[in-house]
Formats: C-alpha cells, sequence, structure tokens
C-alpha cells in the first residue's frame, strides 16, 4: 500500500462508523511473561486451555510472524514502550532502568488527552513511571482484577490507554508437592529440544497452567470492556515479552526465544478470523498506536508502524526483522536477522556455552538435563546448552525448521543466503549505531552457569548490595 493510501485508509480509521475524530480508540496491551508464540490454542496447542485468546484470533488478526526485538524480559519490554531497538534504549540488559530522558509513546498519548495505565509488571525503573496517568502492581493470582479495578477508575470522558502486563508464566512455578492430573503429564507437548521426561513434562504442566491464568484474566478484562460498552472502538493487542522459560527459549534470539503470539482485535474495523503472514516486530507497536490516535510519530522511533496490516492481507512493512541477546544472567552478545523464511544468529562469543538464563538453571527441566548429560538419553542439540564453543553463526530455515535445530550456515548451498542475511544484519547495525564491544567490555556473568547461584562478585548493578 503506498503512503498516500494508508493516509486515506488511516483518515477513514478516524472518521467513519464508529470512530470519529472525537471517539479515538482506546488500547488495551496484554503482555504475557515468558509465554511461546505456540503455547495457545489459537496458535494451534491441543491442550493448552486459551478460550478467550482464541476467541480474540478469532474476533480479529493473527499474526504468525511477529517477532520481539529481545528474549529477555526488561529489554523486551523497554524496546516495545519506546519504538526503539534495546541496544538504543540505555537499557539493553536484564534490569537495567531506562534512562529519565527516554520516552514511551504514552507521553505523546497523554498530551493528546489519553489517560494512560500501567497496572502489573512494570520492570522499566523509576526514572519514566511520570509518563503514565495511573500505576499499580498486583500479585498474580489478582493481576486480572488489578487490570478491571484500572479500567472502572479511568476518567469516562477520556479516551484510554492499558499497559496490562503479568507476571504469567514466569519461573519459580509451584513446589513439589502439588499434585499434577495424570491427562496433564500426558497431555504435555514436549518441544524436540527439550528431553521427553517426566520432571519435564510436569514442569511444562505447570507452565501451561499459568498460561491458563492469564488466558482468564485476559477475558476479565475482554468482559469489563463490553459491561462499559467501550468493546467495539477498542485496540486490543497480546503479546509476549519472550520465549519461555526453558533451555533453547528464553534469551535465545533464535524462534523459539523471539517468535510472539501477536493478536489484534478491533472490531470497529478490523474483520474476524482473519491471519497475517507478513513479518512484524514489537518495535512496531508504538509508532503504530500513535498513528491510529493521530499522533505524529515520536523522532526516536526506530519501528514502523503496521497500521498497513489491519486492512491488507498482501501489505509489507518490513522484509526483515531484528533482534538481539545482551546480559542476561551471563554475558552474551548475539543478533539475529529474522525472515519469512530464515532465521540468521551470528554469536560474538562462540567461546561461551548457550546457558539458559539463572531461573530456567534451576527449574526441573535443566536439572534432569544435568542429570542426563553423561547418559545417551539427550540428543545432539539437546546437548547444545552445555556444550562449548559454539559456532560463530546459524542459519536456519524458519518455515522447515522453526524449532531451529538444523544449523544450515555450512551447507554450500546456502553460501548465497548467508551472505545476504549477514548484509542485511550489518546495514541494520550500522543503521541503529550497535557495534559489538570487544568482550572485556561485556558485563561477566552474574550467576554460576552449573547451579543458577548468584556469584558474590557479580559485576551487573542489580545484583549490587544495596
Amino acid at each position: 500500500m503506498s503512503r498516500c493510501a494508508s493516509m486515506l485508509f488511516l483518515w477513514g480509521l478516524l472518521t467513519c462508523g464508529a470512530v470519529s475524530g472525537q471517539e479515538r480508540p482506546n488500547f488495551v496491551i496484554f503482555v504475557a511473561d515468558d509465554m511461546a508464540w505456540e503455547d495457545s490454542g489459537a496458535y494451534g496447542h491441543p491442550h493448552i486451555r486459551t478460550p478467550n485468546l482464541d476467541n480474540l484470533a478469532d474476533a480479529g488478526i493473527r499474526f504468525d510472524q511477529a517477532y520481539l526485538t529481545c528474549s529477555s524480559c526488561s529489554p523486551s519490554r523497554c524496546s516495545i514502550l519506546t519504538g526503539r531497538y534495546p541496544h538504543a534504549t540505555g537499557a539493553g540488559e536484564l534490569h537495567l532502568p531506562l534512562p529519565a530522558d527516554a520516552q514511551l509513546l504514552t507521553s505523546p498519548l497523554g498530551q493528546a488527552g489519553y489517560w494512560t495505565a500501567a497496572v502489573g509488571k512494570w520492570h522499566l525503573g523509576g526514572a519514566v513511571v511520570d509518563q503514565v496517568s495511573y500505576r499499580r502492581d498486583s500479585r498474580p493470582e489478582a493481576m486480572g482484577q488489578a487490570w478491571v479495578e484500572a479500567l472502572q477508575s479511568r476518567p469516562r470522558d477520556q479516551p484510554f490507554f492499558l499497559w496490562a502486563a503479568h507476571t504469567d508464566p514466569h519461573r519459580p512455578y509451584a513446589s513439589g508437592t502439588i499434585e499434577i492430573p495424570h491427562e496433564a503429564m500426558r497431555d504435555v507437548v514436549v518441544p524436540p529440544f527439550l528431553p521427553d521426561e517426566p520432571e519435564v513434562r510436569r514442569d511444562l504442566a505447570l507452565y501451561y497452567d499459568e498460561i491458563a491464568r492469564f488466558d482468564e484474566h485476559v477475558g476479565m478484562v475482554l468482559a469489563e470492556l463490553e459491561s462499559q460498552g467501550v468493546s467495539q472502538n477498542t485496540f486490543v493487542l497480546v503479546l509476549s515479552d519472550n520465549g519461555r522459560p526453558f533451555p533453547s527459549c528464553k534469551t535465545r534470539v533464535t524462534i523459539p526465544g523471539v517468535r510472539t503470539p501477536f493478536l489484534v482485535r478491533w472490531p470497529a474495523k478490523i474483520g474476524a478470523g482473519r491471519t497475517s503472514q507478513q513479518l512484524v516486530s514489537s518495535v512496531d507497536i508504538a509508532p503504530t498506536i500513535l498513528e491510529l490516535a493521530g499522533i505524529e510519530p515520536l523522532a526516536t522511533f526506530q519501528g514502523e508502524s503496521f497500521v498497513d496490516l489491519l486492512d491488507s492481507a498482501t501489505a509489507e512493512i518490513r522484509t526483515e526483522a531484528f533482534a538481539e541477546h545482551n546480559w542476561h544472567d551471563y554475558q552474551a552478545f548475539e543478533r539475529s536477522v529474522l525472515t519469512t523464511q530464515y532465521c540468521y544468529v551470528r554469536n560474538w562469543l562462540p567461546q561461551l556455552a548457550g546457558t539458559p538464563p539463572a531461573d530456567a538453571v534451576t527449574g526441573a527441566t535443566f536439572r534432569k538435563m544435568q542429570e542426563l548429560k553423561g547418559s545417551d538419553r539427550l540428543t545432539a542439540f539437546q546437548l547444545e546448552c552445555f556444550e562449548s564453543p559454539r559456532p560463530e553463526e546459524f542459519l536456519f530455515d524458519s518455515v522447515l525448521d522453526p524449532n531451529c535445530l538444523v544449523n544450515l550456515a555450512q551447507d554450500a548451498r546456502f553460501a548465497a543466503v548467508l551472505a545476504e542475511m549477514r548484509a542485511k544484519l550489518a546495514g541494520w547495525q550500522m543503521e541503529t549505531e550497535d557495534a559489538f564491544p570487544g568482550q572485556s567490555q561485556l558485563t561477566p556473568d552474574g550467576f554460576d552457569r552449573e547451579s543458577g547461584k548468584r556469584l558474590i562478585n557479580a559485576a551487573h548493578p542489580s545484583l549490587q548490595k544495596k
């Protein structure tokens, strides 16, 4: 779609039907914490109970090629709300706060008359908290009610933006004393990069249970929107901040780490039951919301509005997405390029093992994998998270190999693809001023790679004693 056509479409959104210049759309952004893109009924999982997510997909658009800029909690969230890549936000590592001069998308929304709220997990630091009108935390079990109470307390004469950020399905999970029904264990779908063992099935079943709670809380908000009579003109988006908290997922910049569920519903203007195979990145969310609100994009934005994709199945806003892995418990510097066909990863620290985050290291699945490491019960890929050195480059076929198991980087048949992906990464790094500073300039490990325990002399600011 041309830019002229795009503006005509936007004018139609803002002036026709239920949406007028005086009745701008509301926005609700639901953020799951560590939920894989495929782990809901909406994306075809046969057993996880997600009726509300499934209904959202049926009533709107399910994006199948949506990617995060980072598979790490706070850098991912900072990126979404600023519309910038993690290394460009000033908070590219886990737990680093956004600097005071960072601009959230809520600032121009507020200046344009929107009531803005952030309820649940914040993880952006204190310097930017004044850029929302309403801010509340909540226990996981009460999150849905906290979201509802925020909507009930809003001023009724203003459009609104709600950042509804859950802590499900983040670890730690319930203690081993809880009984998991036999059918729940049987129904678990074990990804091929994890061993099919009872301990792993139980760990995944607990993860499924928290996804079900997240879904239930989403449903509470959808019901409240309906009760208030604002459901038709509310743009609802559901996504995750990174992949599932298991080995080969969270912190990885491959598909299991950075592909995200991405469901959009806006009954006033989006048709039901659509799917999109077009690429979209989480860095595109902020520019999209401002465009739909009739607000000029911030000069600081690095993403592209996906408004065109709401009206057309064939529109294209980008040909590749980019993701990065910086410090998340362990030293790292990786970048990836993702297209509809391929996933390319450059690893600047091949001498380091691909250790999952510390909360996964202490989890039941990784513990079982450590126990099996010396046996023949782990596949070569399942052993990958223990081994070093690792390759400097990876290339995966995203269509045939979405679990990213077979590295094609050394296959001569893909030499041209490899060269093209290298060039795409180099161009993006130059454009966004991203460069490897040398290992000595990177934050060292903050946790032991075997036990997951915090190191006494950890250098990261978040690990220093107060």
